[in-house]
């Protein structure tokens, strides 16, 4: 990516960082570069053109630093992430038919609900499988709202709400 040695890479990093820098190879010196230009809103390649005067020595580390902040870019002007959210609509992810989900899905909509174990049976998966659908890909992929409801001497029953 550069002609610099580590050397010149540790000289340009140390400038920056404002003390003395010392990464173990070529490539934790321009990564860390790279983490400075992207909080300064440059590029690696605009850092290292500019530390031509310090490595030369013509501009000490304050210079250096200073000629970068000049250079920055101002930004855009920034999108509020509250109107941004409002304006996106969230893309629910559809269920194909005849998926294991959607077979889930059915025996939770009748309306004597369905129990772990009959879930559980149905789709030959384990009992912890079918909580771990229910509240991983039913509840927060799909957004779906599953309530519970235990009666005495019965085993847990679950209905998809609404």
């Amino acid at each position: 990516m550069t002609d610099l040695t580590k050397s010149q890479l540790n000289t340009i990093l140390s400038a920056l960082d404002g003390k003395p820098r010392n990464p173990n190879t070529k490539d934790a010196a321009l990564k860390a570069i790279a983490n400075h230009g992207d909080r300064l809103g440059l590029t690696i390649d605009d850092i290292l053109a500019a530390a031509g005067g310090l490595l030369d020595g013509r501009m000490g580390a304050e210079a250096f630093r200073a000629s970068l902040q000049e250079t920055e870019q101002p930004a855009e002007e920034p999108i509020e992430p509250e109107a941004e959210a409002i304006n996106a609509q969230p893309k629910a992810p559809k269920l194909r038919n005849g998926t294991k989900q959607a077979l889930m899905i059915e025996l939770l909509r009748r309306p004597e609900g369905a129990t772990v174990d009959q879930i559980a049976e149905a789709m030959g998966w384990a009992r912890h499988t079918v909580r771990g659908a229910m509240a991983g890909a039913l509840k927060k992929k799909f957004g779906l709202i599953i309530t519970s409801e235990k009666t005495k001497g019965a085993a847990r029953v679950y209905r998809i709400a609404g």
